[in-house]
């Protein structure tokens, strides 16, 4: 028994379930040199939005500070000037003293702010000129700001004793700093883009390498964090001794509030020690192997830094680093394909651990007036750290081939998880399609048999331009353009089976 199909009939003008609208001519596109409007408006807030928070806090800080210690106001300009250039470590000189050890804390806040800025505006496939035009965005607001500081400061050396600094330092600190903060927002954004402009593949092992030398260095630092807080214990009775020039509750607090933001210097000096470098302060110097004498200025932050003389178990602190590096190579050696004969990720992950290091350090070291240069000696920091990490990386890495079992391979995600939600920059045609269009390809039904028999014939009725119309039994509609004449024939049913197959 066979039953007749309604006689469905589609135009090609029609727009029915697999049919897309036909798209717009397309526009002269604007090249380079001519941002889009949208893309105009990211490089906007890329350029301004950090630049203006920054600003914004400076003026605050400044404001309080001068109220609370009864300053005039007339010198607040030149003070918001020299706070925004020791933010970015650019050194200043007060009448004959020059201050060039600079708190990394607010120079940390500005490159992650403007590192986060950049990463959002990465787009989905960026190409090597959206790189560069979100480069220069991030440039061009601190750039700004800083020749407004210098010329402020300028006009303002007459009455003030502060001294401008040159302006290749000034704009040299600026561009190193938010270059950093740029490739680092680039980097965490759209890593394997960035990889595929290169000209050149970067290995395997150099990304793991990589991976393993940001986990040598956050375990690093968080070793030195716990010896600062458990020397700044074991040295409480020195408490009294700083804060003898604090006379009011206002001192007391911008006492500590100064000592707070040298904390991470304090960690970087400490972990240089650790590794068995020494710390100098001026003509004096403190180490795991002897402290000679030094006048230290009576603050806060200096209150973990070791006296003399060296105690005998002080050189047993040199298995930290040792321990890190361990750690690091047992990781390598069940993730990576290093071997003893070929060790290339693990030194890579020693050589860049050191990298980030020695760059930390020089940040963290600098003229502190009368007292001198303080800071880890660089000279010692790396022959020292790269031997820690990669020879006791070499170390775990033999024993994790030979004793433990290779790690199951995990995709890495931490590049993109921070900044999904919050990508409201740009946006991709090419990204918002059209639901209805799975359904173009044929491939996308099922043909799996169904048992029904189909019996079509094509009969064509040339009718141009004639809307679509669906034909029923009867129907005294004139029939258009093609009609497919379809008789569905059912299969034979197998013996007991009730159902119809429809």
């Amino acid at each position: 028994m066979s039953s007749r199909n309604a006689l469905v009939r589609r135009t090609s003008g029609s727009l029915g379930r697999g049919a897309t609208a036909a798209a717009p001519p397309p526009g002269r596109e604007p090249g380079w040199w001519t941002p889009s409007p949208e893309r105009a408006r990211t490089l906007l807030l890329v350029a301004a939005r950090p630049t203006i928070c920054a600003l914004a806090a400076t003026v605050l800080l400044v404001l309080v500070v001068m109220l609370t210690t009864g300053t005039d106001l007339t010198s607040a300009p030149a003070a918001v000037g020299a706070t925004w250039l020791a933010a970015h470590q650019i050194p200043l000189t007060v009448g004959r003293t020059t201050l060039g050890l600079l708190p990394l804390v607010p120079t940390a806040a500005l490159v992650w702010l403007a590192a986060r800025e950049c990463a959002r505006a990465v787009p989905n496939r960026p190409q090597p000129i959206d790189l560069a035009w979100l480069a220069g965005a991030v440039l061009a607001g601190p750039l700004l700001m800083t020749a407004v500081c210098l010329a402020v400061t300028g006009d303002a050396a007459g009455v003030t004793p502060l001294e401008p600094p040159g302006p290749i330092s000034a704009f040299g600190w600026v561009i190193v700093l938010y270059l950093g903060a740029a490739a680092a927002g680039i980097v965490s954004r759209a890593w394997p883009e960035v990889c595929a402009l290169l000209p050149v593949q970067i290995p395997g092992w150099a990304v793991l390498g990589a991976r393993a030398a940001r986990r040598t260095v956050l375990r690093m630092l968080g070793c030195a964090t716990l010896a600062t807080v458990i020397s700044l214990f074991a040295h409480l009775s020195r408490f009294e001794t700083t804060y003898q020039q604090a006379h009011n509750v206002t001192d007391v607090l911008g006492t500590s509030l100064l000592a707070l933001l040298y904390l991470p210097n304090v960690v970087i000096a400490a972990a240089g020690l650790l590794s068995g470098a020494a710390v100098q302060f001026g003509t004096g110097s403190a180490g795991l192997f002897g402290v000679e004498g030094a006048s230290l200025p009576a603050v806060p932050a200096l209150i973990p830094v070791p006296e003399g003389p060296a105690s005998a178990w002080w050189p047993a602190l040199l298995l930290v680093p040792l321990a890190v590096g361990v750690l690091g190579g047992v990781e390598l050696g069940r993730t990576s394909d290093d071997r003893p004969g070929a060790p290339w990720a693990t030194l890579t992950s020693a050589g860049l651990s050191t990298l980030a290091f020695l760059v930390l350090t020089v940040l963290a070291s600098g003229q502190l007036g009368a007292v001198g240069w303080v800071g880890t000696d660089l000279l010692m920091l790396v022959p020292l750290m790269v031997t820690w990490f990669g020879f006791g990386g070499f170390v775990g890495m033999v024993f994790a081939r030979r004793f433990l079992a290779p790690a199951a391979p995990v995709e890495d995600d931490d590049y993109y998880d921070e900044y999904d939600e919050d990508d409201d920059y740009y946006y991709d045609d090419e990204d918002d399609e059209d639901p209805d269009d799975d359904y173009d390809d044929e491939d996308t039904y099922d043909d799996t048999d169904t048992g029904v028999e189909v019996d079509a014939e094509l009969v064509e009725d040339i009718d141009d331009d004639v809307e679509v119309s669906i034909a029923a039994p009867g129907s005294t509609t004139e029939p258009t353009e093609e009609i497919v004449d379809a008789e569905v024939v059912e299969a034979d049913l197998p013996e007991g089976d009730t159902t119809t197959g429809r």
